[in-house]
């Protein structure tokens, strides 16, 4: 009786255990989904404002200066852990919120805009880090599967949508920050773990258009 009651107990703290991972995967799973729809609601708010405000402005002065759609100018609202914007990758099924910042809090629920790199949209070079996969997600996990020609798409805060061509790939030292270059050309940079952690899988991409 005894045994019987020990394996029991030992069949589900087995179950339990296995539940583990499957509990992290499903709950980093609706936590990025919600960033997401957050992240979507506000971009469609501060799309349709700025439609009102370009109207209004078709009645203003001719030698007044609009705003230039797709440029993000307010650096203050990339502030630490906001979500900041949305990439999708068709070729990957992959669609996550961007958030500011690289520190495990925050690459737990997305993909992370390094500081000090373009911000989506600028001249310059965007930097995005990611998990190779985590407990939370797949995040960058297939990253590897790119090919020359696919397409990134990254969408701001005020809902403009930005389409980057995957250009080349390497596999660099965990510390080079030549991948973080800046120059005059809109660009983007994709960044993950690469052959256990110990070097970076690096993605360079061109804006279209």
């Amino acid at each position: 009786m005894i045994r019987k009651i020990l394996a029991a107990i030992f069949i589900m703290a087995g179950l339990a255990a296995m539940s583990v991972p499957f509990f992290y995967y499903f709950y980093g799973n609706q936590k990025s989904a919600e960033l997401i729809k957050q992240f979507e609601q506000s971009a469609e708010q501060a799309y349709r404002k700025d439609g009102k405000k370009e109207e209004k402005r078709e009645n203003e002065a001719e030698d007044e200066c609009a705003k230039i759609p797709g440029h993000f100018k307010d650096v203050s609202l990339l502030s630490s852990g906001d979500v900041i914007g949305l990439i999708e990758i068709e070729a990957l099924d992959l669609k996550y919120p961007i958030v500011e910042g690289t520190d495990s809090k925050q690459l737990a629920h997305g993909i992370g805009h390094i500081p000090n790199t373009a911000a989506i949209g600028e001249k310059g070079n965007c930097v995005l880090a990611g998990h190779r996969g985590s407990r939370y997600g797949a995040y960058f996990k297939y990253l590897n599967r790119l090919s020359q020609g696919n397409i990134i798409k990254i969408t701001d805060k005020e809902g403009n949508v930005y389409q980057y061509e995957v250009i080349s790939w390497e596999v660099v030292e965990p510390y080079d920050n030549s991948v973080k270059a800046q120059g005059e050309e809109k660009k983007l940079t994709l960044i993950t773990c690469e052959n256990s952690g110990t070097m970076r899988l690096v993605y360079h991409c061109a804006c279209k258009g």
